[in-house]
């Protein structure tokens, strides 16, 4: 049954709550279900997407309209008009609220979204990612907005809540939809290492001692770890997924005494996983980077990742020579780290950081209370669950791709 006829009906029916003094939380049905602990059966998606829905419920208990489909864009060329947005003074959070009421196409909610969140910060620059909140209130949950939301939460790292308007005895209600809904869109974290690009930072001490020499490095590990946790920052800050591990020759046989291995997702690298999905239907865009794979096989060497490794290098400077090397995939990277080598820490950034700091919050769990929190034995048994390394390969002739062709064509 239809609950409302359109959006202006939708919109005009939350004005009025908000106007008689309600906040989200007065007509949201099922508020309290999302009181009970994690279960550690609990996907991890599944736990991110709860985690983030908790997040914006935390704000729903008082309420104040700021605006409500108003133009709240600073420049006077662009009309930006959030259905709603909302203060929540119990949390100093902001809240954006996007209606829809339509069975069709939602990609649009996405770019509204970001667009809203975006302008609002013009006009509050300090206002930090996790205190914008965004509600999407939809009649229906197709999988591209589903889809959407899960990226949006697990990848982008954004704070999001879905709700659906229902009826019950005592009028109309929202209603949490069931967050396996929307971890469910996409299949456990799970990667390829061809997925994984990176290279070894080595780092040469022939300032003082003509050659490599293992003992004069040793007073500068602080200074190595330093340069991690830098890089770790920088990738975080930067919003992307990626990893580093500090290590060192175990027989003083590398010219290098110690090394950095940094890692980073390679977004084109993903397009092979993602033909193997038969209801992915090839259009112009996504042709197009499949032409760019195929062209230029970008493995994730940009510069998002040298400007992570810069982030640590002004900390190994002074006593080092540090020279990227060996630009490769994870399959390669991985076993010069743990083949006759003293591996000392790692660091995780995005996704990665999550995923290591669940790994080692089990193993406290389990009693095992010797891992510190950089230890690169907690990190390779985490990435060994998630990293797989069979090769995706495209069959260039099958989808239609002549590799003699110099025009770009398809």
């Amino acid at each position: 049954m239809k609950i409302f006829e359109n959006e202006h009906a939708m919109q005009q029916w939350l004005s009025e709550q908000f106007a008689m003094g309600n906040s989200l939380a007065d007509f949201v049905a099922n508020f309290d279900d999302f009181e009970q602990p994690f279960s550690n059966k609990q996907s991890f998606s599944l736990r991110k997407v709860i985690d983030s829905f908790r997040f914006c419920l935390s704000s729903f208990d008082n309420n104040e309209v700021i605006v409500e489909n108003r133009d709240i864009s600073l420049n006077d060329q662009d009309i930006l008009k959030p259905d709603f947005l909302v203060y929540a003074p119990s949390t100093q959070s902001v809240i954006i609220i996007e209606l829809k009421n339509i069975k069709g196409p939602t990609r649009q909610v996405g770019t509204e979204i970001g667009a809203y969140a975006a302008e609002v910060k013009t006009h509050l620059p300090f206002l930090a990612d996790g205190d914008v909140i965004n509600v999407v209130i939809a009649s229906h949950w197709p999988a591209l907005l589903r889809h959407y939301v899960f990226n949006d939460i697990v990848w982008m790292g954004r704070k999001l809540i879905c709700l659906q308007p229902v009826n019950t005895q005592e009028g109309i209600r929202l209603e949490i939809i069931p967050p396996s809904l929307i971890a469910d869109t996409s299949p456990e974290i799970k990667f390829n290492a061809q997925e994984l690009g990176g290279y070894h930072l080595c780092l040469y001490d022939d300032r003082l001692y003509g050659g490599s020499d293992y003992y004069g490095m040793e007073d500068n590990e602080n200074q190595m770890r330093c340069a991690l946790a830098a890089m770790a920052a920088k990738g975080n800050s930067l919003k992307t997924h990626g990893f580093a591990f500090l290590w060192r020759h175990a027989f003083k046989v590398g010219l290098a005494p110690y090394v950095i291995t940094l890692v980073n997702l390679s977004a084109f690298q993903k397009l092979p996983r993602l033909l193997l999905n038969p209801e992915i239907v090839l259009n112009d865009i996504t042709k197009r980077l499949l032409r760019i794979l195929m062209d230029h096989d970008p493995e994730g060497h940009g510069h998002l990742l040298d400007s992570i490794c810069d982030a640590g290098i002004r900390f190994l400077e002074g006593f080092s020579k540090p020279s990227p090397e060996n630009y490769t995939d994870w399959n390669v990277l991985k076993p010069r780290i743990f083949e006759n080598t003293d591996a000392i820490a790692f660091v995780g950034w995005g996704i990665f950081e999550e995923l290591f700091f669940e790994r080692l919050h089990r193993e406290y769990q389990d009693g095992e209370f010797d891992y510190s929190h950089d230890d690169p034995l907690v990190a390779i048994a985490m990435l060994n669950e998630i990293i797989g390394e069979e090769r995706l390969y495209v069959d260039w002739e099958k989808l239609g791709f002549n590799q003699e062709d110099d025009d770009g064509a398809f």
